[in-house]
């Protein structure tokens, strides 16, 4: 089966470095340069552990990070700059780098049958048996094979830092009167922090300063606050209003979504990422059971894995919240901004 990985992230490497262990050489397409990532804490959670053992990469970073609740011999999760575990996964692997899909080929009958990559040196047109979309939570992949994509508002907007203090913990989290929430991640060369606040406009958010933001945290998450009180600037605190996805369909003849492409969750879940590489795992396993048959390995794929992925979508915590959004107030020294 000739595949093509669009999107060279963490899951595209992960899906990768699988394929290749069942003997496939998959063609993976990464726009970044090489070696490039944006510089933050990554939580490892447990339903990433397979795969990443698999491939020989989870003994290796797991000393890297910090344990999160650990039980025993391991840990619920383990949170480690996420450099080290791209560099881990992507080690050795060949990928077109600098490169992105420009369109999907189809043939008569609506199958996708290969891609337009666009590079440095133009473009390159690459048949394939099968397009696994990586590209993330906007996927162009999937715009352009048409499957539909439902995103929803979250009713808070959610103010963030990331710091290079180390916290006194490596993960806590907090609900708030109103039922928003406030948490922490923690690795060896940093922090970040998020809460969710009103959608108020990034200007009103930041406005306040940084010292309100550092006295405002450390009081409703004094586990944060070394982390937090390691902020320099303004710069390093961010305001975003998050989206939730769902994918009512993962796969058409001759493309599938995984990972972010296909369903991205509320940031107090912290699971997107883990359930992006048990997506990889169980689409390697059923591409090397069916390899002859495109279709069959999606359609393994999909009663695999749609057990284990729409409890989580159902249940997401940013779903509750948006039935019950104006009907609680913040408590004391809870709101965000504060009130005048």
């Amino acid at each position: 089966m000739n595949v093509v990985i669009a999107g060279g992230g963490m899951v595209g490497l992960t899906l990768g470095r699988l394929l290749r262990a069942r003997g496939l050489e998959p063609v993976i397409i990464e726009r970044m340069p090489g070696g490039a990532y944006i510089p933050r804490g990554y939580m490892l959670g447990f339903q990433g552990y397979e795969p990443l053992k698999e491939i020989g990469v989870l003994d290796e970073v797991w000393p890297e990070g910090r344990e999160i609740a650990p039980q025993g011999s391991s840990a619920v999760a383990v949170c480690v700059e996420v450099g080290k575990v791209i560099h881990a996964i992507a080690h050795d692997l060949p990928v077109m780098y600098e490169h992105s899909v420009k369109e999907l080929r189809f043939d008569d009958s609506g199958r996708v049958t290969g891609v337009v990559v666009e590079g440095p040196e133009g473009e390159t047109e690459i048949p394939s048996d099968l397009v696994v979309a990586c590209d993330g939570k906007q996927s162009r992949v999937r715009d352009m094979a048409g499957l539909e994509a439902v995103f929803t508002e979250l009713p808070e907007a959610e103010l963030g830092w990331m710091s290079t203090a180390p916290a006194e913990t490596s993960f806590s989290m907090a609900y708030m009167s109103d039922g928003g929430h406030i948490g922490h991640l923690s690795w060896p060369q940093g922090s970040g922090g998020w809460r969710s606040c009103s959608k108020v406009g990034a200007e009103a958010a930041l406005a306040p300063g940084l010292d309100a933001i550092k006295d405002m945290w450390s009081r409703l998450l004094p586990e944060s606050s070394l982390g937090v009180h390691g902020l320099e600037s303004i710069e390093q605190v961010r305001y975003s209003e998050p989206e939730l996805l769902t994918t009512p369909e993962w796969w058409k003849p001759g493309v599938v979504l995984i990972g972010d492409s296909a369903h991205f969750f509320g940031p107090e879940t912290g699971i997107s990422s883990g359930i992006g590489l048990g997506d990889a795992h169980a689409l390697a396993e059923a591409i090397a059971q069916n390899r002859d048959d495109p279709d069959a390995a999606c359609s393994s794929y999909v009663t695999w894995r749609a057990p284990v992925v729409r409890p989580y979508e159902a249940m997401d915590p940013g779903r509750q919240r948006i039935l019950v959004a104006g009907q609680q107030q913040p408590g004391p020294g809870e709101a965000w901004p504060p009130a005048d």
